[in-house]
């Protein structure tokens, strides 16, 4: 392929990934950097906190390349950190992906996850979830970004991603229309039925958790 049938290897992206915790952001990420190495992947839970997230960031943007945020950035203040970044490099492209996944796939992820460098097992791993998804706001076209796309797990199925099939969901956001209706693209079952339902299940594993102590 040529570097004009790929345009966003043409000038610098800050692509934020957006998503529950286990909603599949790191898979995604891991091979975009693998395929596309112009891309960098700036991870939160390999970095140790945010600030080192936004150091890399700025780095890479500055010697050109883009970078992929792979953290759940929950909403709209946890994005405005890499909106404003691009702001600093004049032509910086912000696309967002959200990673649309239910919360019962990401729960039963979770549940069968045994590798993690923040997450220790899978009682902590709900309760990490639960919260997240009671906090979780989707985004506004007020916020700043340019293109923006939901990635359901029906849009891909296999844990392994081609460099054809990263390139087809960058195709995707690079054509998509910025400022459209949120909600008409979002499933029933999908983040929004995610942070309706997470207060409920919050209650559920708190009140578990009494009576575990309690024995």
């Amino acid at each position: 392929m040529s570097v004009t049938s790929e345009p966003w290897l043409e000038g610098r992206v800050v692509l934020i990934l957006c998503g529950l915790v286990a909603s599949g952001k790191s898979t995604f990420a891991e091979q975009l950097e693998r395929h596309f190495p112009k891309f960098r992947r700036c991870n939160q839970d390999d970095l140790g906190d945010r600030r080192q997230v936004e150091r890399l960031a700025r780095e890479s943007l500055a010697s050109g390349q883009s970078v992929c945020i792979d953290r759940t950035n929950f909403n709209a203040a946890q994005r405005s950190y890499w909106i404003e970044i691009a702001r600093e490099f004049p032509g910086t492209s912000i696309w967002v992906i959200v990673f649309d996944t239910p919360y019962e796939i990401c729960a039963a992820r979770l549940q069968s996850r045994t590798s993690h460098p923040t997450i220790k097992n899978p009682e902590h791993g709900l309760y990490v979830l639960s919260r997240f998804a009671a906090d979780f706001e989707l985004p506004s076209s007020q916020e700043g970004y340019d293109r923006i796309i939901f990635l359901k797990p029906a849009d891909h199925t296999s844990p392994v991603y081609s460099r054809s099939e990263i390139a087809a969901i960058l195709r995707r956001v690079h054509d998509s229309t910025p400022g459209g209706s949120l909600l008409e693209v979002i499933p029933v079952g999908g983040i929004l039925l995610a942070a309706i339902l997470a207060p409920v299940t919050m209650v559920c594993l708190e009140v578990g958790a009494s009576i575990l102590r309690g024995r």
